[in-house]
């Protein structure tokens, strides 16, 4: 802080003050020092801190402006200097601990805002992923879950936190979980496994599931476990892989079953020309005939091969649909007109897609009729979040191997070309299901669609 003197010369010996000829050039709160041979006006001081240097004894009252009088004594003068000079350092320090202070306070709490948003934000983002999101503890308890875990797995209020998460694992797959376990608590190490569990709505649900270890203070107290739903990619690899087998299967059964009625024509034709023009007529009907039925043979077999592509490319429209009046039309309109009966539930609804469902129902109809039966029975059932559609026939059974009957070009009847049961295997894995077969059911064989009750992505408290 500046020290001034106005009025006469510095006294000598005097550090660390400036003298000034004009009180207006004097800044607020700097230290004023007047002479008393200054003759100054009172009004002129404006907030400076003044003290009046003077060895004469005053008589009149001091203005308030004026700290005090000094005696014109260096020494006193001097330590007024230093103590006032101090006196501003100090407080300047002090000022500057006071901002520092609340500089800190003010980024402690930004700190604490922009911690708080993050957790919020962090809560929103574990709270409303689509992904399992929960944490183990050494027994393979869970601790902690989002919302989407409970969804899943638990029906209403049902907390999940404290369960085992193997009772909710399916038998053949609970060691995988014990093992991601035991790796993460005993080495510390990530781990990745595909496990299937049990959803709340009934159905089988795949889970690729990423664990990491959560460590403190070198303790590894819980495992962090992100598990992501890949039922549908599982499903797509089935569907793909089925697709690549039967069109390998196509591709190398295509060449002998064009080359049987090829050379059934060939030798037709060949008899034709041997024979002299007094042929019998008879016997050029029957060539002939020959000849139109090993080309018929070769025009349903293409026609079969275009049913097959237009099923793996005919999109999927998912409705609610009673599974009885499906496939009663479906057998409403078979040229056979078999008669079928019908047992089970009367109400058994799927969410799915209609038109699959009777394609597939459709080729096992077909293929029971060629066993020649004479009568079907027809069962409806639900079971673990699949309706069963069970057709059983009275005939000799499948002799064959159960692969094979799935193969192209597969017909129980000899004379005919058909794609065997490969078109109801794509429809139906199309739309997340399967087919069962149980080949010897004395007498006859039973061939069952095993379709998903709820094939809607999204997730829902009830199946349909």
């Amino acid at each position: 802080m500046d020290a001034f003197w106005y009025g006469g010369p510095v006294p000598p010996g005097i550090t660390g003050v400036r003298q000034t000829e004009n009180l207006e050039s004097v800044p607020e709160k700097s230290l004023l020092f007047l002479d008393d041979r200054s003759c100054v006006q009172w009004d002129a001081i404006r907030g400076q801190r003044v003290y009046l240097v003077s060895d004469l004894p005053i008589s009149t009252p001091l203005p308030e402006q004026v700290v005090g009088v000094i005696p014109r004594d260096t020494m006193v003068i001097q330590a007024i200097i230093t103590l006032y000079t101090e006196m501003r350092e100090s407080y300047d320090i002090g000022d500057k601990l006071i901002r520092s202070l609340n500089e800190k306070e003010l980024a402690i709490q930004e700190k604490q805002k922009t911690m708080l948003r993050d957790s919020k934000r962090y809560n929103a983002i574990i709270r409303n992923a689509t992904d399992l999101i929960f944490a183990l503890g050494p027994t393979g308890k869970v601790m902690f879950c989002n919302e989407t875990v409970q969804k899943y797995l638990v029906r209403g209020a049902k907390h999940l936190v404290g369960q085992a998460l193997v009772d909710y694992v399916v038998d053949e797959d609970k060691d995988l979980v014990n093992e991601m376990v035991a790796r993460g608590f005993r080495k510390g190490v990530p781990s990745k496994v595909e496990v299937r569990f049990r959803l709340a709505g009934g159905r089988i649900g795949i889970f690729s599931c990423m664990s990491t270890p959560l460590s403190e203070d070198g303790r590894i107290y819980g495992l962090s476990v992100i598990g992501r739903d890949i039922t549908d990619i599982r499903s797509m690899q089935h569907r793909l892989s089925l697709q690549a087998k039967d069109l390998t299967l196509m591709i190398n059964g295509l060449s002998h079953e064009l080359r049987n009625p090829l050379t059934v024509i060939g030798a037709y034709i060949k008899r034709i020309e041997k024979q002299e023009n007094g042929l019998k007529t008879d016997l050029i009907g029957t060539a002939l005939s020959g000849i139109h039925s090993s080309i018929q043979r070769i025009e349903e077999m293409i026609v079969r091969i275009e049913q097959y592509e237009n099923m793996v490319n005919r999109g999927l429209v998912y409705a609610r649909k009673n599974l009885r009046l499906l496939v009663s039309e479906v057998i409403s309109r078979h040229p056979a007109a078999p008669e079928v009966a019908i047992e089970g539930n009367e109400k058994l609804m799927a969410y799915t897609d209609a038109c699959h469902v009777q394609a597939a129902f459709s080729r096992i109809l077909d293929n029971a009729v060629e066993t020649g039966s004479e009568r079907f029975l027809l069962t409806l059932s639900r079971r673990d979040g699949f309706a069963y559609v069970s057709l059983r026939d009275y005939g000799p059974g499948v002799k064959d191997d159960i692969e094979t009957i799935f193969a192209p070009f597969t017909s129980s009847d000899p004379m005919k070309i058909g794609l065997g049961l490969t078109e109801a295997r794509i429809a139906m894995a199309k739309i997340g299901s399967h087919i069962e077969v149980i080949p010897q059911a004395n007498p006859g064989a039973i061939f069952t669609l095993k379709i998903l009750m709820d094939r809607r992505n999204s997730i829902r408290d009830k199946t349909a």
